[in-house]
């Protein structure tokens, strides 16, 4: 599985992970958000999913459960980008919108920071290549390669 993305000025894109942050990108406060696990289940068809987040509202478990997605319980920035290392980095796409998601959407092949409804950390927005109002957003640009080039073109 993977994701090609043409790039006009750049170099291509394979993606073959997508690392999702939950708590604050993919749920609000721990519950998840209306119409993400009907987008995540049509990406999973063309990338690997991992969730990723240090479980401050305990739904972690939940959350994985109701997606059929793998999870970690990762605390900090380092430990998320150890995890993008082990997968490597030109091959992974990442989302997220805390803090402690900056260095792996800046290291990331493609790193996207989600504006939700617990906001973001100005440095994870500084650190993406794109920036989303939305998860819903974030995940409607990563089914369609098109609008993403249109983004990223140089």
């Amino acid at each position: 599985m993977a994701v090609r993305l043409e790039i006009p000025g750049r170099e291509p894109l394979e993606l073959e992970h997508l690392l999702l942050d939950v708590n604050g990108t993919l749920s609000d406060r721990g519950d998840l958000l209306d119409g993400v696990a009907e987008r995540l289940d049509a990406l999973r068809r063309t990338l690997d999913l991992h969730l990723l987040s240090a479980d401050t509202f305990g739904t972690l478990e939940a959350v994985a459960a109701r997606l059929g997605v793998d999870s970690r319980i990762v605390g900090g920035g380092k430990d998320k980008l150890r995890l993008l290392d082990g997968l490597g980095r030109q091959r992974c796409a990442a989302v997220g919108n805390g803090a402690n998601d900056r260095l792996m959407i800046r290291e990331a092949a493609l790193g996207i920071a989600v504006v939700g409804p617990e906001g973001a950390s100005g440095a994870t927005v500084t650190a993406a290549d794109v920036v989303c109002r939305s998860i819903l957003e974030a995940l409607d640009l990563l089914a369609d390669p098109r609008a993403l080039a249109a983004t990223l073109r140089l």
